[in-house]
């Protein structure tokens, strides 16, 4: 069983291989610490990373927090090492099987066995890191702002082209019926007619009954398609998009409709905004920090690259057996 969820936290904010064996072209360096292709297939492949590019881009801001965290002398106590070795013997055993398992696992990936201890130690260091950094709590009016610019809010009526009991694809004459509909639902939208009007009549996705105002949402919290369609409108005008779920026309509707609104939908996503916001202002103080220790970066886009592409093939061939078995 692979330990994507269990640790994908753990793994996403550490992961530092610095000091142990591997093999592989590199894919990124921190300093004078190299990364290879193999250690950012481990972290899609266990560290739940959707891409070989977000597994780079975590392993980077781990290496800096690595880095910065030793130029500036943090260390461990007895007790955290005691805890490190702890948490690494605890997933051998839960994960891997035991030593053995997990040193061959390892070993695939051509890393060194330390690895799991490198990615507590690091977790441990982004905590006393982040103790240390300097970073100003955002105002109000910067987190409203904030909320302004990166969250969208949209409604939608959703025609499926799957089954919604099964989840399997309808067949060919459903889905030329599917398409048709939307179509229709478009036009009519498009047209002027009243759009809650048309999610009574049309709509097949029952999470819109909860949400009457509509979705009130950031990057990455919908599937890209979606996203992308209700960054492309402006409040009040209506697009459609095809997802895996189904065609989606989509109207996208201002935040600050009434001050009311505003205020509501803003204190209903404060904890997001505080928790992002927070992040990036430790963020770029560490990216300070590092440039403070002449802690520089460097991306083998070309790697990466290669990476995402062999998994997308491996996806697509996946995707063609189960579709033959079916």
């Amino acid at each position: 069983m692979k330990i994507k969820g269990l640790l994908t936290a753990v793994i996403a904010a550490a992961l530092l291989l610095g000091g142990c064996s591997s093999s592989g072209k590199t894919a990124l360096t921190v300093g004078n610490s190299a990364v290879s292709e193999g250690a950012v297939k481990f972290m899609c492949d266990y560290g739940g990373a959707g891409s070989a590019q977000d597994a780079a881009d975590s392993l980077k801001q781990s290496y800096l927090v690595n880095a910065v965290s030793e130029a500036m002398n943090i260390e461990m106590s007895e007790e955290d090492e005691q805890t490190i070795s702890d948490q690494v013997a605890n997933i051998k055993a839960q994960i891997f099987g035991g030593y053995k398992a997990a040193e061959e696992t390892l070993k695939d990936y051509g890393i060194g066995d330390d690895v799991l201890e490198q990615i507590f130690r690091a977790s441990a260091n982004a905590q006393q890191l982040m103790e240390q950094l300097e970073t100003a709590d955002p105002t109000d009016d910067e987190k409203k702002q904030y909320f302004k610019d990166n969250f969208m809010r949209a409604k939608h009526v959703l025609i499926m082209t799957t089954d919604q009991a099964t989840g399997a694809s309808l067949d060919d004459a459903k889905l030329a019926e599917a398409k048709t509909k939307a179509d229709e639902v478009l036009a009519k939208a498009q047209a002027g007619e009243d759009f809650d009007a048309l999610i009574t009549q049309y709509n097949e996705d029952p999470g819109m009954a909860s949400n009457a105002d509509g979705y009130i949402f950031t990057e990455g919290d919908m599937v890209q398609e979606f996203e992308d369609m209700t960054k492309s409108l402006q409040p009040g005008e209506i697009g459609m998009c095809e997802t895996s779920f189904g065609y989606h026309i989509i109207k996208r509707l201002a935040l600050d409709e009434t001050p009311e609104l505003f205020d509501k939908f803003y204190n209903d996503n404060l904890s997001t905004i505080e928790s992002v916001m927070e992040s990036a202002k430790y963020d770029a103080a560490l990216e300070a920090k590092a440039e403070e220790f002449g802690i520089k970066v460097e991306m083998n886009q070309d790697v990466i690259d290669a990476l995402d592409a062999e998994d997308n093939a491996e996806t697509d061939t996946e995707s063609e057996t189960e579709t033959e078995t079916e």
